[in-house]
């Protein structure tokens, strides 16, 4: 008796499962597992917080002593309905993360690990239309209820392009700000992640002015290397903004195929640096348009030599503190001399005092590309102090519209190139120009992108989420243009301290948005 007693017990703890009597369970089948109506799954990252957990088996209805449920190692009570079992949570904390357990009689345990959804982000942009006078653009990256959104704005005429997209106007005076709650409500029992304030006093026309929640995060401190060419915007710029930069790089070199050099760095650049004691590491760039130029000079030692022995004449004799090498466009075949060139130059200008940073093309996600194939990256980073990832033109001139560095591309290519780096040597190239498809299409400074869009009427502000970029769109279609401003650049500028980064490499003065200077102010 007591021995056939304990193989009873020993089935029981074998299978697992808790049912009245000594039968087996009935033949459940398949369990679904549904919250708010939406099958979970593990790594759902968007469950709702009002947990209402729905429990259905497609072989034969559940009996709650067949099942046990635990929420972070806490059992849920489990309620017959219409042959199915519930459990409601209290709401869950919006981006707390959580891990669900279900047994069921006969059946192998199902593990769910899931995290309850964000607060919404969202953007509102303001600017004078030529035609409708002062607009805002208010974009959701979940669609919150319109009504809400109205009882905010008492006064306005909203109009609604989509579920996530509205227009905002007024037949009278406008208000001097505007002001979303964060209780607006979104999807999936969510709401906005902050409050959003945004004044509507002193738009500029050509402008914009917008906010943007979750806030950017702050990047005050970050070191700059600053680009420098040779016109009044890019000058005009580096004199106003000495004090936030840490280095120059002036262009206005370019190796010939015999070793030669044309061109002289950037003249005024160059004084005002050493006025203000900035270090200064002159760009040597190739003609990225000319590979078959660059290949036969890293292919022919004695050219190599004399383009070397000119760099070093240059530390000597002006007292430069470093060289910045920036050849682009070049063929693959010339992966191992475009190294060996690398490492000859690192040791040469090692010899004197002064250092070498090298601009790459990054690798992305799916490894080597196109652009990349000449770079031997590892070698590069173990040759050279500093190693500048140019991280832009995602998108580009003839291609599909889209950002010029997405904040979720910089961080795939980080990714994918960073393993071969010592990241304390890295500096994450940034972009401060924008780029337009359509009638004014083409890279441009951002006065530019944002006078050419805007002075279409029926311009509409819009914002990516996943790249955290802003864009303009005009209702036909016939001009999308991207451009980054202070807001979407910081949040690019921050991944220096999410990677351990030595700092940036600001592509150039000259484009940016003013405002991108105050990021950096302490």
């Amino acid at each position: 008796m007591h021995r056939r007693l304990a193989c009873l017990a020993v089935a029981l703890l074998v299978s697992g499962c808790s049912f009245t009597g000594f039968g087996s369970p009935p033949n459940y089948g398949y369990v679904v597992i549904t919250v708010g109506g939406v099958g979970l799954h593990s790594g759902s990252a968007d469950v709702p917080p009002n947990l209402d957990l729905r429990l259905h088996a497609t072989g034969a209805p559940l009996q709650a002593s067949d099942v046990t449920a635990t929420l972070d190692g806490n059992h849920l009570t489990l309620a017959n309905q219409n042959q199915d079992l519930l459990a409601t949570v209290k709401p869950l904390p919006l981006s707390s993360s959580h891990h669900l357990s279900v047994a069921v009689a006969g059946l192998a345990t199902q593990s769910f690990a899931f995290t309850v959804i964000s607060p919404t982000a969202a953007m509102v942009a303001a600017h004078i239309d030529p035609a409708s006078g002062l607009v805002v653009d208010a974009v959701f990256d979940d669609a919150p209820t319109q009504t809400a959104v109205a009882a905010a704005l008492p006064g306005a005429t909203v109009t609604w392009i989509d579920g996530t997209h509205a227009r905002v106007s007024w037949s009278g005076k406008p208000p001097a700000s505007i002001t979303l709650p964060p209780t607006i409500p979104t999807a999936s029992d969510s709401h906005l992640d902050a409050g959003i304030t945004l004044s509507l006093v002193g738009i500029p026309r050509h402008g914009v002015r917008r906010v943007t929640v979750p806030a950017a995060p702050n990047v005050a401190g970050i070191p700059v290397d600053a680009f420098v060419i040779n016109t009044s915007a890019s000058n005009s710029s580096f004199a106003f903004h000495l004090g936030a930069v840490a280095q120059v790089t002036p262009l206005g070199w370019q190796p010939q195929a015999n070793g030669s050099i044309l061109g002289t760095p950037d003249q005024s650049a160059v004084g005002r640096a050493g006025a203000a004691g900035l270090p200064i590491w002159p760009s040597l760039a190739n003609d990225s348009t000319n590979p078959t130029a660059t290949d036969q000079l890293l292919n022919n030692p004695h050219a190599v030599n004399v383009l070397i022995n000119e760099m070093v004449a240059a530390i000597r004799y002006d007292g430069y503190k470093g060289v910045n090498v920036d050849f682009e466009g070049m063929l693959a075949a010339d992966k191992a001399p475009f190294t060996a060139f690398v490492q000859q130059l690192a040791a040469a200008v090692h010899a004197h005092g002064a250092k070498l940073i090298v601009d790459v093309v990054p690798h992305d996600f799916a490894g080597v590309n196109p652009y990349s194939a000449a770079y031997d990256i590892a070698a590069i980073g173990k040759a050279a102090d500093y190693v500048d990832l140019m991280a832009y033109d995602q998108h580009g001139d003839g291609g599909t519209p889209g950002p010029v560095a997405g904040l979720d591309w910089d961080r795939a290519i980080l990714e994918a190139t960073l393993p071969d780096l010592n990241p304390a040597h890295v500096l994450l190239g940034i972009p401060l120009y924008g780029r337009a498809w359509g009638s004014f299409g083409g890279a441009s400074a951002y006065s530019n992108i944002l006078y050419n869009a805007l002075s279409m009427p029926g311009a509409r502000v819009d914002y990516d989420f996943s790249a955290q970029t802003p864009f303009i769109v005009q209702p036909s279609g016939s001009l999308i243009s991207y451009f980054d401003d202070a807001d979407s650049l910081a949040r690019k500028v921050a991944l220096v301290h999410t990677y351990g980064l030595a700092g940036i490499a600001a592509w150039r003065l000259g484009f940016e948005d003013p405002g991108f200077w105050s990021l950096f102010r302490a």
